[in-house]
């Protein structure tokens, strides 16, 4: 009876929070996803991590959103990262939007808002490439643009086009030639705050990833330009962009060119969102806010 009753204790305590314990999801044969989720609204915020990433970096988000009642917050390990699972093929963005397609579906979710991270931005948006808005209610794009690559670095964008700087190919070659160096370097760069306990937390998420899955995803994504696709969406549906304060001359230059009515801030690096939570998860609390009063 004392072990019903605890059990029965602990389901109220998760309905009462909106809390949810990890999940998994067959897509299909070869892919199983593995997700977070909490909240228990109507609308479901997508958190979509960047290259390398899971569902970890999202922890305070999901903190955040655990007592709503208006909105569930969701964050997924794309397949060959975290915890989902690790099938050789199908490492594109494109295919990366399909499996988010599926999963939206299987888990029945018609009004969604979108926020990817970084090259989970990639991702969101080769989403809306391939399905439209039909569920999007509205799109959050955090420190990343709709172009991978471009002429110079007047350009909102990751990557040059010829790679004279060797960028790109650091994070193709580099990361299968010399794996330890270039996760160390780059979860330095995202940092803010690099202490060392820091970059080993963020570089054992990124361990879980291949080294020729991180390369292929990195140099497919090189050649995707969905600026088209986000220009479409202006006045359309709300947008948000948070960005890393280094990068804001650029981004505020694209974003005031193509989506003026777009919400902006600008703040810390480029996980901004982990290392200064209260300051970005009040930024979307009143987007979401903005976003119920028109």
């Amino acid at each position: 009876m004392k072990v019903l009753n605890l059990v029965f204790l602990l389901g109220s305590l998760s309905f009462f929070t909106g809390y949810t314990a990890a999940k998994e999801v067959r897509i299909d044969d070869s892919l199983t996803i593995h997700y977070e989720q909490a909240g228990r609204g109507d609308t479901t915020i997508i958190f979509i991590p960047g290259w390398m990433m899971s569902t970890k970096v999202f922890e305070h988000q999901l903190t955040y959103f655990e007592d709503s009642t208006k909105y569930r917050a969701l964050t997924y390990d794309p397949r060959g990262q975290g915890k989902s699972s690790k099938p050789v093929e199908g490492h594109t963005y494109q295919q990366h939007a399909r499996d988010l397609a599926l999963l939206i579906e299987k888990l029945e979710l018609d009004s969604v808002i979108l926020a990817g991270w970084s090259y989970g931005v990639t991702e969101q948006l080769a989403y809306l490439n391939q399905f439209g808005t039909d569920k999007i209610k509205a799109m959050i794009m955090i420190d990343t643009g709709p172009d991978i690559s471009g002429a110079s670095r007047d350009e909102w964008v990751w990557y040059l086009n010829d790679d004279s700087d060797g960028y790109s190919r650091s994070f193709t070659e580099g990361i299968i030639e010399d794996r330890d160096a270039v996760i160390s370097e780059f979860v330095k760069w995202m940092l803010e705050n690099p202490t060392p306990e820091n970059v080993a937390w963020v570089s054992d998420i990124a361990n879980q990833t291949s080294s020729s899955v991180a390369a292929i995803t990195n140099a497919t994504g090189f050649y995707l330009d969905y600026s088209d696709d986000l220009k479409a969406l202006e006045g359309k549906i709300p947008l948000l962009y948070v960005v890393r304060n280094e990068a804001k001359e650029v981004a505020d230059k694209w974003i005031k060119a193509n989506t003026p009515s777009a919400t902006t801030a600008y703040m810390g690096r480029h996980m901004m969102f982990w290392e200064r939570p209260d300051e970005f998860n009040a930024v979307i609390d009143q987007f979401l806010e903005n976003m119920e009063t028109k």
